[in-house]
């Protein structure tokens, strides 16, 4: 669905967790925004004003779990904030003419089962669905920069890094933080669903740089928490404190390009060894092999511990414009125009 400058966006905010939340705030100081719903998952958040959930002044926008509801309201773009891969509600939503941005879908399904309904949702509802996210969103942006002064790329390797500080407790417990080795073997758990969305950024890069690719690869490792935690979640020495997830898209069974994602407590709770193959500084480091080489590291700082969170819903709030003028069906960012800061309100 297209829509014009003259005009305020009509926002929906899917899901209400910490991301959400920063959203829902960026959203009511937007001028050329307006937040006209919010759907939430628990039964005590509904009928709650999503300005007071936010923790700023009411908005006269009540939280609700009835998805019809929202599906039948006027709406420009909803703001897709499920904790797991939820494409039986994309494609509603998609088809009852509303833009989807997600921070967890959306990346890439074309080699999805549901891939053919998306599309058919896009065209019914002349609508687009854009996936970002990914620490915070920049991974494939960068690396496509990166390759932007080679002549030829051989490869390109995604690394990042983040501690818990950034991280909700529903996160910490779905990857699996305390559980033991063994009970981590035992279950792939959400890190292994995680894993397909990793493969289906990989493979777009490789389709977007034309690199050869017949296949994927997944790999995990385990590191024992060195002390007790006990602040967003329980965590005991020697049960996970940190997870290592290695997703590729593979050419003859070796890797052409490849994400790697480190999830830890805090520094202090793992081996320095453990850290030592991670980004070499700042926060994503991005190596593309080729000629040139090229490589570029990217940093997210402030005094606020939430900030790699925040950084991850405004992206997806900077994409609104250029999502909702965008031509209906599936998109990549490079579809899209370069996204930018929006101006709010003071």
């Amino acid at each position: 669905m297209s829509a014009t400058s003259s005009k305020k966006l009509k926002i929906i905010q899917w899901y209400t967790g910490e991301i959400a939340r920063h959203q829902i705030r960026v959203v009511a100081a937007c001028p050329t925004m307006e937040l006209v719903g919010a759907f939430v998952h628990r039964e005590d958040k509904v009928g709650v004003d999503a300005g007071v959930l936010a923790g700023i002044a009411p908005l006269g926008v009540r939280c609700t779990n009835d998805m019809a509801q929202l599906l039948a309201m006027d709406a420009d773009c909803v703001l897709y904030n499920p904790p797991t891969e939820r494409y039986g509600e994309i494609v509603p939503i998609l088809a009852s003419g509303k833009n989807v941005i997600s921070i967890i879908a959306g990346w890439n399904p074309k080699g999805r089962s549901v891939y053919p309904a998306i599309v058919a949702a896009c065209e019914q509802g002349q609508s687009s669905l854009y996936g970002t996210g990914l620490n915070p969103g920049l991974s494939y942006e960068l690396a496509l920069l990166g390759s932007s002064i080679c002549t030829q790329v051989d490869s390109i390797y995604i690394k990042t890094c983040e501690p818990q500080d950034s991280l909700s407790p529903v996160f910490l417990a779905m990857f699996g933080f305390g559980k033991t080795e063994a009970e981590m073997a035992a279950s792939s758990g959400a890190y292994g669903i995680f894993a397909r969305s990793l493969q289906e950024v990989t493979t777009l890069l490789c389709e977007e740089l034309g690199l050869p690719h017949d296949g994927v690869g997944f790999e995990y490792e385990f590191e024992p928490s060195l002390l007790d935690y006990d602040d967003k979640i329980v965590v005991k020495k020697g049960t996970m404190g940190g997870l290592l997830i290695k997703a590729s898209t593979t050419h003859q069974g070796m890797p052409v390009a490849t994400i790697e994602l480190r999830f830890l407590l805090g520094r202090e709770y793992v081996r320095p060894e453990w850290l030592a193959g991670g980004p070499r500084q700042g926060w994503i480091e991005v190596d593309v092999r080729g000629t040139p080489g090229s490589r570029l590291t990217h940093e997210i700082y402030a005094d606020n511990d939430l900030l790699g969170t925040w950084a991850t819903g405004t992206k997806a709030i900077n994409a609104i414009p250029f999502v909702c003028a965008a031509k209906p069906g599936l998109l990549s960012p490079t579809d899209l125009p370069l996204g930018r800061m929006l101006r709010l309100q003071p």
